[in-house]
């Protein structure tokens, strides 16, 4: 009989995308998998468009200061981990699979309560705080990076496995690309992404780099363009600031034909596929995509993150030549849009970062996940 899996956490794009395409492999095999998540974040409206049963869990984060909040988030914990233990029995799960994200917590210790055993896999090179409290319940650990597994509480069995990634990212094509943002192929092309949630330097950069490379029909026709994909939450904010700063420097209120201004992309292989650089931040899932593709990649890790995780990604790219880094703090704008300029004019040191980002990709995880639980969980 097929088991009937829980995908648990999410928040971000580095829990979602891991974790549906986990669940794409398994729903493959014939398993039933369901959705545990928030509502309201990404994974609320992602999971249930991917074909997803999808189920609100009540969850709070975990407060970084005050002994008496942090005792009130352990009472709340322990009550919304019973009011979950209700879902899942409800659901008949067999198994839990947790993502990270504090919304994971009340899904693997409310399964945990009824026996039902969870798997948990951490994208990053420091565990986040949810997979580091409920690796004490899980039956296995799977990992993307060989150095977390010394962070990882407790005797749970350890597994490298890489970061699962949605195989429809090789699917897109140069000239398709090209054709639905408005681009020429010809030209190379910066990849701009701001993630699931945005990032605001990230996009001070790309209105530097805008203003340097874009100046409207006259630029020319062998410079670099742009492909910016803000994020919802930035992107009016982003589109009037490309405008107004456009208008000032007299190249006029229009986007140039160069700079295309995206929201968001659901089918992220066509935005790859029209890329020679990528500036993004260092979420493990990005970086996964970009290996599993050969991207090139300048990474400018988020420093608001558990433990500082992203740049422990970003310098393990770095180390191979296969990104360039740029911490946040103290950040010159215009040394990183000089830098990628120079990247982009360079085909040969471009092709040498792509072959190092290449030996790092793991385009098999999401199968290695469903084989180890299919051996270990056996139905």
């Amino acid at each position: 009989m097929p088991h009937t899996i829980l995908l648990a956490g999410g928040g971000t794009g580095g829990h979602v995308y891991p974790a549906l395409a986990m669940g794409d492999a398994l729903r493959a095999r014939g398993h039933n998998v369901l959705y545990f998540g928030e509502a309201s974040r990404l994974e609320g409206r992602v999971a249930p468009q991917r074909g997803y049963v999808f189920r609100a869990v009540e969850a709070a984060a975990f407060p970084r200061a005050g002994l008496l909040a942090k005792v009130r988030f352990a009472f709340g914990l322990v009550r919304t981990a019973w009011k979950t233990r209700g879902l899942v029995k409800a659901e008949g799960a067999t198994l839990v699979l947790g993502v990270g994200g504090y919304v994971m917590a009340p899904t693997v210790l409310g399964a945990a309560l009824l026996g039902v055993p969870s798997v948990i896999h951490e994208a990053n090179v420091t565990p986040g705080l949810a997979n580091r409290l409920c690796a004490r319940v899980a039956r296995l650990v799977l990992l993307t990076f060989a150095e977390t597994a010394s962070k990882i509480p407790g005797r749970v069995e350890r597994i490298l496995v890489g970061c699962p990634v949605n195989p429809k990212v090789l699917d897109g094509t140069r000239e398709a690309a090209a054709a639905r943002y408005g681009l020429d192929p010809e030209r190379p092309t910066l990849l701009i992404v701001g993630g699931s949630l945005g990032a605001a330097t990230i996009n001070q950069v790309a209105l530097a780099a805008a203003l340097a490379w874009c100046r409207g029909p006259d630029e020319g026709s062998s410079g670099p363009q742009i492909l910016h994909i803000t994020g919802p939450r930035y992107h009016a904010e982003v589109l009037e600031g490309y405008r107004r700063a456009f208008s000032t420097a007299g190249i006029g209120a229009e986007l140039p034909p160069s700079l295309c201004v995206r929201d968001y992309e659901d089918k992220m292989g066509e935005a790859y596929a029209m890329a020679d650089l990528a500036l993004c931040r260092a979420g493990s899932s990005t970086l996964s995509e970009l290996c599993a593709l050969g991207k090139p990649s300048v990474l400018i890790p988020s420093p608001n993150v558990t433990d500082n995780h992203q740049e422990g990604n970003a310098r393990g790219l770095e180390r191979v030549g296969a990104a360039c880094v740029f911490v946040e703090k103290g950040l010159e704008v215009e040394g990183a849009v000089a830098a990628m300029r120079t990247l982009l004019g360079e085909p040969g040191k471009l092709n040498a970062m792509s072959e190092a980002a290449r030996k790092l990709g793991q385009l098999g995880a999401a199968e290695r996940v469903a084989d180890l639980i299919e051996a270990r969980f056996p139905s």
